[in-house]
């Protein structure tokens, strides 16, 4: 593999990787204002859960719903 191509596959990768971190920044940010959408895809696409924020929001989430049961 030649430098020019393993530079511009790293960069790419750092692109992303930039963008995620950001994106996950603003969707727990969302969270935390009490977005139910947010909550929802912070657990299904990061698998991550705020189970403080999620005491507060007064809907019953659908993954708590199943502990509950």
């Amino acid at each position: 593999m030649r430098t020019r191509e393993y530079l511009t596959i790293k960069r790419r990768i750092d692109e992303f990787e930039l963008a995620e971190s950001l994106t996950r920044a603003k969707l727990i940010q969302g969270a935390r204002a009490g977005s139910i959408a947010a909550l929802t895809i912070l657990r299904e696409r990061y698998s991550l859960r705020l189970p403080l924020v999620e005491a507060t929001v007064k809907v019953n989430l659908p993954w708590r719903r199943a502990i509950q049961n």
